[in-house]
């Protein structure tokens, strides 16, 4: 497949020209560029036909989307513009997970949109009801398809106008179904209209940053370039375009890949079910360790894996998670597998339970962020108003959102997250 970006990067480079342009290194990294002459703008290429334009045309052939978008913003900047694009068409009030990730509600803030979040059966689970009671009075839905644990939400055609958060999921386009099953679908496999912002850079060979903004055949597109700009940089990385060009071409030539890697891993959760490791259900290319289970928190296993030279993706109290990669080998899991298994295990604990919190709402979150606020210890911020998003990273999931009223379930939720201070409104006089 034509890989017009880094064809032009690689003749730009050969040139060898006095680069009297951005960026400062003046070649130092000599595909960082800027703009020049032939570079197409990321912005603008829906109108330039140029080398930006055709890469994203080749990249919606291959996930089959009627219109995809580079971001280089990664899928916040996506979430952002897909929002934009929703507010753009009359979406005042959005449906949304209250498992959403942070750039939900910052966008949301700034489009001055209220967002209806919608509860999961289990705490930071993507699992939620949809239905015609609980969407009532939204003009749009945000559904995040994989969670951070590898759940998934139930594939339901909610018939009103979709954003799909589908960060943890780009390479479930290139999934054998016949191999893997239909639990864990590409939104663009769904069938019916939707817009869906994905991460390139979480499970895809490209640098990070790299995301996707697609529109599938029934949706609206045509401002979706200038809600980009609205968020995006005006000085978007060539870097990272150039590896998303450098996918469409891997991908086309190599789909087995994905393939290659999901049994991989597949292989790797039979091994360690053997060998009794306690695991929870998840997405093909993810393993979620209970490490309760094992006699130990989350953070003490993911200690003993970085003993044994693996890094984990993420860990809590109760689970540690793995994230493997398209291009994940059997070696990779091989490792992996020592890793796990020389960890010393324990006695078995019981989950620990985080309190369910529902917090009253106190004013709209667009409101309550930008209004004056000051800095409180967390065990004096019951019965005050939140002010700013308060969020562990990963997953990057408020507890509290700004305009939520602080009671006592809210603090304790934060305490067992480690939180310490929180911001708050001040109130008048003080």
């Amino acid at each position: 497949m034509n890989t017009p970006i880094c064809n032009f990067l690689e003749r730009y480079t050969g040139e060898n020209r006095l680069r009297l342009h951005m960026p400062g290194h003046k070649g130092e990294f000599p595909h960082d560029i800027t703009e020049v002459f032939g570079a197409d703008s990321l912005y603008q290429s829906d109108l330039s036909g140029g080398i930006i334009g055709t890469s994203e045309a080749l990249a919606a052939s291959v996930f089959g989307a009627k219109k995809t978008c580079y971001s280089c913003g990664g899928s916040t900047l996506a979430i952002q513009a897909g929002l934009a694009v929703l507010k753009s068409q009359g979406c005042n009030t959005i449906a949304a997970s209250r498992y959403s990730h942070r750039a939900l509600a910052s966008a949301a803030a700034l489009l001055k949109m209220n967002v209806k979040w919608l509860y999961p059966r289990e705490y930071m689970t993507a699992d939620v009801t949809y239905n015609s009671e609980t969407v009532s009075g939204a003009d749009a839905l945000f559904i995040t398809n994989i969670d951070y644990y590898g759940g998934t939400w139930k594939f339901i055609n909610p018939k009103m106008p979709v954003l799909i958060d589908n960060a943890h999921g780009a390479y479930l386009k290139f999934v054998d179904k016949n191999i893997f099953g239909t639990e864990y679908l590409h939104p663009l496999d769904l069938g019916f209209p939707l817009i869906c912002a994905e991460s390139a850079h979480k499970t895809l060979p490209v640098i990070t940053g790299s995301a996707y903004l697609h529109f599938s055949d029934s949706a609206d597109a045509p401002r979706a370039k200038e809600m980009m700009a609205m968020f995006g940089s005006s000085s978007p990385s060539y870097l990272i375009l150039e590896s998303l060009d450098r996918f469409n071409s891997m991908i086309a030539e190599n789909v087995q890949m994905v393939n290659n890697a999901c049994e991989a891993v597949a292989l790797l959760k039979e091994k360690l079910e053997s060998s009794g490791i306690p695991m929870r259900k998840s997405d093909p290319l993810r393993i979620t360790i209970n490490a309760r289970e094992c006699g130990m928190s989350g953070f003490e296993f993911a200690r003993g894996l970085r003993a044994n030279g693996v890094e984990c993706e993420m860990a809590d109290e109760n689970y540690v998670v793995l994230m493997f990669s398209a291009i994940t080998s059997m070696e990779d899991c091989e490792r992996a597998e020592m890793a796990v298994m020389f960890v010393p295990m324990g006695i078995p604990q019981p989950l620990v339970k985080f309190p369910a919190i529902q917090p009253a709402v106190d004013m709209p979150m667009w409101e309550a962020m930008f209004k004056p606020q000051r800095i409180v210890s967390v065990e004096r911020a019951s019965g005050e108003v939140c002010g700013a998003l308060k969020s562990p990273c990963p997953p990057g999931v408020p507890l509290i959102f700004p305009g939520e009223i602080i009671d006592h379930n809210v603090v304790e939720a934060l305490k067992m997250h480690g939180v310490k201070t929180v911001s708050v409104l001040t109130k008048s006089g003080v």
